[in-house]
């Protein structure tokens, strides 16, 4: 209708009277004529102003708080359900600093609006950060030499994709009396030749495992989980003789998601949401919920393996599980986390150097790690500051109790 009036009109002369316009809804005439009213009368117009600013403060008030919940709930489901939930799982290895993105959205209305949700956004981002992302203040320390008989310092590296890229610069600024290597099988012999070591006169490999060490190496064997499982071992036990004592030492490489996480980027990881028992995502819940039940069984069991040891114990390598999650707390209640106990900053090891604005172009996640039992006691923990490769290697000295 309104093109053919537009087609017509211009063509002959119009009658005024033709004209109409449409009367407005009436709610809307009467909201714009009591907006009209409020807006003319100064009284009127201050206790609009005063309605709306009390809206917004509000409005503020109850994002901050419900984004507070938000933030403790993620922490607490991170730390004790973790893995244990496959959506979880997937946010576990996703560059989780972007869970503070809404609280730097929110601090400038706060500040302007609501003061004390702003103090509530500062909190619960520094919770965040010391307990979600494993942040410790402080400035990184110069390493002190280990004491013969009385201190260890360990450095673990998984050796895969290093990109050429020498560990030199950063064995020589932390001087380890142990270097546990992954992804390094068969190299214990080149090492030994190697100009750069000679400070290690013993090495020896395991499967992919690779250690060298200033102190004598007395056996080394493959951890076995499960009796007849022949698929590669995640982990190599090295008794050494610390000055007449023996210790055991732990090198951990579990297999990596990638794939899985890979597959999970096409929406996969939302069936741990929406995978409610009775509907059709159910069983695809279950379905994929069983490698992760898996990997936690693995861990336990790998956890428990090492807790019966008599001997001290140090525990490090590639755990591919990221610091928070449900894995490293099974290994964080029961050994001392080297990084969580004496490290600074984030600690982050994986993935290297990347393109990811979120992590500056670095790494994000912490899978690498140095636990001791308690016959152990850290006294620092530094992560190679500096790598393109895809692991970074992790340093830590212990003192025997």
């Amino acid at each position: 209708i309104l093109l053919s009036r537009a087609l017509v009109l211009p063509f002959r002369e119009m009658d005024p009277t033709e004209v109409r316009e449409s009367p407005p809804p009436r709610g809307l005439d009467r909201l714009l004529k009591r907006l009209g009213e409020s807006l003319s009368d100064d009284a009127r117009r201050r206790k609009l102003r005063q309605r709306i600013s009390r809206w917004i403060r509000r409005g503020i008030g109850l994002s901050a708080f419900a984004y507070a919940t938000f933030l403790l709930l993620l922490i607490v489901s991170f730390r004790w359900i973790g893995e244990k939930n496959l959506t979880l799982a997937f946010l576990l290895y996703a560059p989780r600093t972007a869970f503070l993105i809404p609280s730097l959205l929110l601090f400038l209305p706060a500040i302007l609006w609501h003061r004390r949700s702003a103090l509530v956004l500062v909190i619960c981002s520094v919770f965040y950060l010391f307990l979600g992302l494993d942040f410790r203040a402080g400035r990184t320390p110069l390493p002190s030499p280990s004491s013969p008989g009385k201190s260890l310092t360990v450095l673990t590296y998984n050796r895969g994709e290093h990109m050429n890229q020498s560990l030199r610069p950063f064995k020589a600024h932390t001087k380890p009396d142990l270097i546990l290597l992954q992804e390094a099988g068969g190299r214990a012999a080149g090492f030994l030749q190697s100009e750069g070591y000679e400070e290690f006169p013993h090495a020896v490999d395991c499967a992919e495992f690779t250690l060298l060490s200033r102190y004598p190496i007395l056996s080394v064997e493959a951890v076995t989980l499960r009796p007849g499982d022949a698929s590669p071992p995640i982990a190599a036990r090295f008794l050494i003789d610390f000055e007449s004592s023996e210790i055991a030492v732990y090198s951990v490489h579990t297999v990596t998601p990638r794939d899985t996480l890979n597959y999970y980027r096409r929406g996969a990881f939302l069936y741990g949401i929406i995978g409610v028992p009775g509907t059709p995502f159910a069983q695809k819940r279950r379905a994929n919920q069983a490698y992760w039940d898996a990997r936690v069984e693995e861990a336990r069991l790998l956890r428990d393996y090492i807790e019966a040891d008599p001997l001290p114990a140090i525990i490090a390598g590639d755990f591919n599980a990221p610091a928070g999650g449900y894995i490293h707390q099974l290994f964080r209640s029961r050994f001392h986390d080297a990084h969580a106990t004496v490290g600074h900053g984030f600690g982050y090891t994986f993935p290297g150097t990347t393109r990811n604005p979120l992590s500056r172009g670095g790494p994000w996640m912490r899978i690498d790690y140095l636990f001791g039992n308690d016959a152990w006691k850290p006294v620092w923990c530094i992560t190679e500051p500096d790598r393109p490769s895809q692991h970074r290697a992790v340093a830590a000295q212990f003192v025997i109790k």
